[in-house]
């Protein structure tokens, strides 16, 4: 540089120093007005054009070099300071991930001014009514912090926005110092109550665009205990100004990314579930969609009892043990009811409006898992309350495996996305109601006959196109007319009723299905099952019914079934051949003494052998 070729030349001739330096001197285009500290020359009392050059003295030559080089030096470092200016600038503009933009930023920052800690917190206005700054990147700080009840992760530490004098100066703009000279908090009420220590921050630099607030940098001390020299706050913060617009873009980028996702999700899922016509496969079908799209580790659809005003959970998807989901979603598990207004889902029922809440401090933990966030959202058709589907904590990615998202909240356009999923499900599970009920008997809650005969050949054939097993079984109460007779039709019907319940508990497993057929006869559809597996299932549930003991209006009553098996392909080609010798072998246990299964065999009309 040019102060460097200076310091290089070591001649005393006033001619080889105007000769060598002649290039320097012509550059020089101004001098500070006031008194040059080292050579108590300024550019009043110096003549810097090349006619007068040769009227100086050695002295004052030499002075006037000394004044040459500091300022192509400060030249020097503002060109120094500019490149890099541009350079952020580019190297910002290329970061399209919000994360390793703030990354980027802090490391340019930190690069520059070796500074211990730097943290940068953003605006977040998801609830107009409380603003906050929230930090989403910082360097050289404790991952955790004490929030007043447990540690809790720095990523979900923010503040309010509020007026006060913090908040005017933040507004101004201009990169201030939070500490005094003395390393005391300035905002000793403000550090106080926002717990602001946890930034161990010592300058703030506002980040504004366009004359609004859109977050703040905070550096701390240099690595030598000393403060960012105040003639750096200038260049801090013009390196702020290209930060925040790159910050602006790619929140507007990720945004948008969110609103064309969205939109494909909500597009798919109508696509997808537009002909699901089984309701509490729709409710199951719906209720993981939309998880999956907010990347929820848990989930639950609750319907509204129209009597009883209460909400009971339907069907439930996520982490959660699976026996316990598989009792849920058939309706065998009995879960907590929950009136209107009581919790978080029964405030949305009450309000009919989403309720979200991110703040872990304020959502009551009823389980063993911690809950960070929840939202809740009302399925709603037309003025009618159906019911509301209930979603906790974000989930993310880490090593091929799916972990709590601890730092991630429900967001604005996760709460749109959600409201969209409930609209479109609450008019599918109004449509499926109405199918449903046409295929299901009003007694027992078992499909009925009609549902029967299409699922049974729907089953067959797709056992063939798969070359899989499958087999039919169907169970008659004995002597079912003399227990009417003798007890009463509504002693009848609790039988029924009670049977039905051990039928449905026999059919859990997802491959079963059953049925109601008429009078006192089920059946029960077993896809991929062989003759064997048919055999011990239905066993157990015939023990279960033997064993079973019912109390009506004061008396001890007890039934036994005897049930008949035919298996596809072996028994059987198609679905009536199925049927005609499952009941065929039904009468052959009626013959032989009744509560008994027997299996068709190729005629055998036997029972296995285990």
């Amino acid at each position: 540089m040019i102060g460097q070729k200076m310091k290089k030349k070591k001649s005393s001739n006033i001619k080889d120093i105007q000769i060598d330096d002649h290039l320097a001197i012509s550059q020089i285009k101004e001098i500070n007005d006031s008194q040059d500290i080292e050579t108590g020359l300024s550019k009043d009392n110096i003549k810097t054009s090349e006619e007068n050059l040769k009227d100086l003295s050695k002295d004052e030559l030499i002075k006037l070099l000394i004044v040459a080089d500091k300022e192509a030096s400060e030249y020097d470092n503002i060109i120094f300071e500019m490149r890099t200016l541009l350079q952020s600038g580019k190297g910002l503009g290329d970061v399209l991930n919000l994360s390793k933009l703030l990354k980027t930023f802090m490391a340019v920052i930190r690069e520059r001014y070796n500074t211990i800690n730097s943290s940068i917190l953003l605006l977040e206005d998801f609830d107009p009514n409380n603003i906050r700054l929230r930090v989403r990147g910082f360097h050289g700080l404790k991952r955790t912090f004490w929030n007043g009840q447990y540690e809790e992760e720095l990523g979900l530490y923010s503040f309010p926005v509020e007026d006060g004098l913090l908040w005017q100066i933040i507004n101004q703009g201009d990169v201030f110092s939070v500490q005094n000279f003395k390393g005391m908090p300035r905002f000793k009420t403000a550090w106080s109550r926002y717990n602001l220590d946890v930034l161990q921050s010592d300058i703030w630099c506002p980040l504004i665009k366009k004359g609004e607030v859109k977050g703040i940098l905070t550096l701390g001390l240099i690595q030598d205990g000393t403060q960012i020299p105040e003639s750096e706050r200038s260049f801090i913060q013009d390196l702020a100004s290209i930060a925040v617009t790159n910050i602006d873009s790619v929140l507007k980028y990720e945004k948008n990314e969110i609103i064309l996702r969205n939109i494909k999700t909500l597009y798919d899922v109508n696509q997808q579930l537009a002909n699901v016509n089984d309701f509490k496969q729709l409710c199951l079908e719906s209720l993981s969609t939309a998880a999956e799209a907010l990347k929820a580790q848990k989930a639950n659809l609750m319907l509204l009892d129209p009597e009883t005003q209460k909400l009971h959970i339907q069907v439930v998807w996520g982490d959660i043990p699976e026996s316990i989901k598989n009792q849920i979603n058939k309706g065998i598990f009995e879960t907590k009811k929950f009136k209107v207004g009581e919790g978080v889902a029964g405030m949305c029922a009450q309000k009919r409006k989403p309720i979200r809440e991110n703040d872990r401090s304020k959502i009551i933990q009823v389980s063993d898992t911690v809950t960070h966030s929840i939202i809740s959202v009302p399925l709603l058709r037309g003025d009618e309350l159906v019911g509301i589907i209930n979603m906790t904590n974000k989930m993310k990615i880490v090593e091929g495996k799916k972990v709590v998202d601890t730092l991630a909240h429900f967001s604005e356009d996760d709460e749109t996305l959600l409201v969209g999923l409930a609209d479109q499900a609450a008019t599918n599970l109004h449509k499926s109601k109405l199918y449903n009920a046409s295929i299901t008997d009003k007694m027992t809650g078992l499909h009925n006959t009609r549902h029967f005969d299409h699922e049974l050949d729907f089953a067959i054939e797709k056992a063939k196109e798969l070359n899989q097993p499958l087999s039919l079984a169907i169970s008659d109460i004995d002597n079912f007319k003399i227990f009417n007779d003798t007890y009463g039709h509504k002693a009848g019907d609790l039988v029924l009723i009670k049977v039905a319940e051990k039928l449905s508990l026999a059919a859990l497993n997802d491959r079963y299905a059953a049925f109601r057929y008429g009078g006192e006869e089920f059946c029960l559809i077993m896809q991929q099952a062989e003759a064997e597996e048919a055999y011990r299932e239905l066993e157990n549930f015939r023990k279960e019914v033997e064993k079973m003991v019912i109390d009506y209006d004061g008396k001890k009553l007890q039934v036994t079934v005897s049930i008949g098996i035919s298996t596809f392909p072996t028994d059987c080609l198609n679905a009536r051949d199925a049927f005609l010798k499952a009941d065929e072998t039904l009468y052959t246990c009626k013959e032989k003494g009744r509560n008994q299964v027997r299996c068709f065999l190729n005629g055998k009309k036997e029972k296995v052998k285990k």
